[in-house]
């Protein structure tokens, strides 16, 4: 378990480390891939979809990386692959969309050391759009039920997450990433920080827009999400104390640190671009007009990211409507959800998510 520290302006020892550590597994199957020609991207997809005993030779950064992902720590419980996540279910997928883009989103692009890398790879800063879906394709494969079996989409998807970071890092050191102001690009302590915004961020921001789980299912989708850190390359020893909202925001309060510096002038033009792309999603799904929509993600990110760097964020009316709707839609979603429509709720929140799968894996292009 990380370890504390005695000064609030002293980033604990872990995090330091953490920040010096990157994923030596997948950068090493980049470079093989890039070395390799098709028969290596031939035999990764392979690999993937059907394990390492079925490829006769792997080279030997593909077979050190099937391998990991093939042997998950033993603080993994694998009994929640196959119902772990019907709690996510629970919830309507616009408020998925809202959680994951203004509270995860943002929240991974108001790390310096993160908007840097970003940055540093040129075309991500300008292509939110393919981005935001991306992510939206990735995180709904891997919460599907038993998705993240060896072979099953939710893993081949997250598998590829971790070679994308992979290639990243390689582009924002060839384009001009400082490793000596901000340890190795997306490094360990880096995807914790995303790891985070994606779990505790984004349920805090789900509870902050009237959508909540009882703390029996949020123990349950901490355990799950544990198995994608894993297939993400995340050191075990810096998420498996992480079972609950409690640890979570302690480890996100110790990633933060007082002396890390302020966010990158990059995370504004990040957060604008989210919500433009996230604007643009709700019209075409929940007929939401993005003169609407854009205000209301604005004051959306205010609420869920305390000093947000966007400055064209709204004034206060706007932040106190939200403040009294939530209470009126906590209402209407305990409604919905009661115990007699609750096994409905989820099967028909999944069959929606599916088609929103499909439709996203339609119009993408090959790896």
């Amino acid at each position: 378990m990380p370890e504390s520290t005695d000064s609030k302006d002293q980033v604990p020892h872990w995090v330091t480390r953490a920040q010096g550590v990157a994923d030596h597994l997948a950068d090493d199957l980049v470079e093989e891939l890039r070395n390799g020609g098709k028969q290596t991207r031939d035999d990764l997809q392979h690999g993937l979809a059907h394990g390492a005993r079925e490829l006769t030779r792997p080279s030997p950064a593909l077979a050190a990386f099937l391998h990991d992902l093939e042997h998950p720590p033993a603080h993994l419980d694998p009994d929640v692959l196959d119902r772990g996540s019907q709690a996510w279910f629970i919830h309507p997928g616009w408020v998925h969309a809202i959680a994951l883009s203004a509270g995860s989103l943002v929240k991974v692009y108001r790390c310096p050391s993160i908007a840097a890398a970003l940055a540093a790879t040129g075309s991500l800063v300008n292509t939110a759009g393919t981005r935001l879906d991306a992510t939206g394709l990735w995180v709904n494969s891997a919460l599907l039920p038993g998705a993240l079996h060896p072979g099953k989409p939710g893993y081949i998807a997250t598998a590829h997450v971790r070679l994308v970071h992979a290639r990243a890092r390689l582009a924002a050191l060839a384009n001009g990433y400082d490793p000596a102001v901000h340890g190795s690009p997306i490094n360990q302590a880096d995807l914790l920080r995303t790891w985070l915004a994606f779990t505790h961020t984004s349920f805090r921001a789900e509870a902050m827009i009237g959508y909540t789980w009882t703390e029996s299912e949020l123990a349950v989708l901490y355990r799950y999400w544990q198995h994608i850190a894993h297939l993400m390359g995340i050191e075990p020893h810096l998420v498996a104390h992480l079972t609950g909202p409690a640890a979570a925001a302690e480890a996100d309060r110790q990633l933060a640190g007082r002396s890390q510096s302020p966010a990158a002038p990059e995370a504004d033009v990040l957060t604008h671009q989210t919500i433009e792309a996230v604007a643009e999603t709700l019209e075409a799904q929940v007929k939401l007009s993005a003169a609407v929509g854009r205000p209301l993600l604005r004051a959306l990110v205010t609420r869920f990211h305390a000093g947000s760097p966007d400055r064209s964020l709204p004034a206060r009316p706007l932040q106190s409507a939200l403040a009294a709707l939530r209470p009126v839609v906590r209402l209407g979603y305990r409604w919905q959800s009661r115990p007699a429509r609750r096994a409905a709720l989820i099967t028909e929140n999944l069959a929606l998510t599916r088609a929103y799968i499909h439709s996203l894996d339609a119009h993408r292009p090959n790896r």
